[in-house]
């Protein structure tokens, strides 16, 4: 059986996900910032300590809302199947395409129930992997950071360079899983599109992790090196998945 065209359950669902990103990113960056500002002094130690302990408990609050929104979804999606006995929904699928035509659904409600079930492990279960491993990477710069000659030209050069270089590790697992979350979902919709940007972010995120250097820019007075893997990753997490689900919403019925 289909859902009703003008349910778009798995496309508001990517799209929820991707603005609770968005706000995670955002709340880690003031964060930082007011760390950085020594705004936060009186209540903790201005140091990274206080903002890795708070970027730690937003992502886990972030990861929760992500959780409740899919499973709310796929709660909705049951409760349309279920409706239907399940001896009768294939009839009740092809009564569907002759009486409706091009204005049904694009897909079904068990494939759209199938994707939320895999974009759920991707924004959920991928997502708690990337935060884990994210912790580390971050524990791992602190013991980088302690090894090294902060005074030395030499050694702060070398150790932004282990940064840029070792920082698309961090994000390589995530993006994969993003990355075959959209191919899926272009297989299942037949759209070349998706599979072709997919190719182009991947072939992108390469580039920035092996052959860019760090930029630097200058802050209020402080130098800030920018990580283009980063920049790639965050921009696909955040504004990429948020556009995934408008294209979705506007070029297929249903979806």
């Amino acid at each position: 059986m289909f859902l009703s065209p003008k349910k778009h359950i798995l496309s508001n669902t990517i799209f929820a996900a991707a603005i609770l990103r968005l706000v995670e990113l955002g709340s880690s960056g003031i964060i930082r910032l007011l760390v950085r500002m020594g705004l936060l002094q009186s209540h903790f130690n201005v140091d990274d300590l206080a903002a890795y302990r708070f970027q730690n408990g937003i992502s886990i609050f972030i990861l929760i809302l992500t959780a409740t929104v899919f499973m709310y979804s796929l709660k909705k999606v049951n409760t349309y199947v279920s409706v239907i006995p399940s001896e009768d929904r294939k009839d009740m699928a092809q009564l569907q395409e002759e009486a409706f035509g091009e204005n049904n659904s694009a897909l079904t409600a068990e494939v759209i129930r199938k994707l939320l079930r895999i974009w759920f492990s991707i924004l959920v279960g991928a997502q708690l992997m990337y935060d884990i491993s994210s912790s580390l990477y971050t524990y791992f710069l602190g013991v980088l950071s302690l090894a090294v000659d902060n005074g030395s030209v030499d050694s702060s050069v070398r150790y932004a360079f282990i940064y840029n270089l070792t920082h698309g590790f961090k994000y390589q697992g995530m993006l994969v899983a993003l990355l075959l979350g959209i191919i899926v979902t272009a297989i299942f919709l037949d759209d070349k599109v998706l599979k072709i940007i997919a190719y182009i972010i991947a072939v992108l995120f390469l580039i920035s992790s092996t052959s860019i250097g760090m930029a630097s820019v200058a802050v209020m007075g402080d130098t800030i090196g920018i990580v283009w893997s980063s920049v790639i990753f965050h921009v696909m997490d955040t504004v990429g998945l948020a556009v995934l689900a408008m294209y979705m919403r506007m070029r297929y019925h249903g979806v």
